[in-house]
């Protein structure tokens, strides 16, 4: 196999991700015949085809492509980052890292999380995608995410993960729910009533594994894919639910409060973690946010919540 060179696998990269030999020329700024010469160079160094040329529809990845292109986003973050390092020892860290966010986390935390870590180090960028927990694992199979923020379920042994913090799950009452002032709730003392189910892949398999293992079979009322929807349903008196995150008020969008309380029964909790892909190794850019994202969710957890109290009076604003 012939040597090539990181600019080729930049423009190999770049044309797989646009599709087009004309559109990756404009952000790489050559010429598409230059483009076009680099990647017939490169295909014919590696000895097989990276991509289907299809008249008037652009490029498409072939299989074997899908597979080295994922390869050569890492080896180009590595090639990054030695370039900040060799050439700015002691400066400011820079550089760039895409984020995948699981969707309940990203309300509640990760916009201060990144904001603190950008005060920090201002020349590293954040590049953030949110999705439920087969997204996330979707981006970092596919390369569109380098780092993920998550929790532990549905993981394979493809991803490695660590965890960050414990989060067990509480059970969310009207604030004006009879049991909604005192400790730790049964579950076995809501069975009766309506569910709200948070239905998301593998999270409402957890929740839902919580009853089975208490021997309980919820009635379940409302289902929905929105945190924040859940909570407006138990605020408005329509049921409970179970979450394990807790935001800091108690008041919802609509202007319901909720209470969340611990659950009885004893139960795994989730761990928040940090996931990345084993076959593409680690940058130092990746090792930092892991660290500051460590302290931030300690500390994000260990801040006080405000307690639901008694409901506002009629006509409060």
């Amino acid at each position: 196999m012939k040597d090539f060179s990181l600019r080729a696998l930049r423009t190999f990269v770049t044309v797989g991700e646009l599709g087009s030999i004309t559109a990756a020329a404009q952000r790489l700024g050559r010429s598409p015949g230059a483009v076009s010469a680099t990647v017939q160079e490169l295909e014919d160094a590696i000895g097989i085809p990276l991509f289907v040329r299809k008249p008037a529809k652009g490029m498409a990845v072939t299989s074997y492509g899908q597979v080295l292109a994922l390869e050569a986003k890492g080896l180009l973050s590595h090639a990054d980052d030695f370039r900040n390092i060799a050439g700015a020892l002691g400066s400011p860290m820079e550089g760039r890292l895409s984020l995948a966010c699981f969707t309940n986390l990203a309300p509640v935390l990760l916009s201060g999380l990144v904001a603190g870590f950008n005060r920090m180090y201002p020349n590293i960028s954040i590049q953030t995608t949110m999705g439920d927990q087969e997204d996330v694992l979707g981006s970092l199979r596919s390369g569109a995410a380098e780092v993920a923020l998550s929790f532990d379920i549905g993981m394979s042994d493809e991803f490695e993960s660590v965890s960050l913090a414990s989060v067990p799950a509480r059970i969310v009452l009207p604030a004006g729910h009879p049991l909604a002032q005192g400790g730790p709730v049964p579950l076995a003392s809501l069975a009766h009533e309506p569910f709200a189910l948070m239905d998301l892949p593998y999270t409402r398999e957890y929740f839902l594994s919580l009853f089975h293992g208490a021997g309980l079979t919820p009635r379940i009322a409302f289902r929905s894919s929105s945190f924040e929807t859940i909570r407006t349903f138990v605020g408005n008196g329509l049921g409970y639910a179970l979450l394990s995150l807790q935001p800091y008020t108690s008041t919802t969008y609509d202007g319901t409060r909720v209470a969340h309380l611990p659950m009885a029964e004893p139960h795994t909790p989730l761990q928040i973690i940090f996931a990345t892909l084993k076959s593409l190794a680690r940058r130092r850019i990746a090792y930092t946010f892991q660290g500051y994202a460590a302290s931030y969710i300690k500390n994000w957890l260990a801040e006080p919540r405000a307690d639901a109290g008694p409901p506002p009076p009629a006509g409060a604003g």
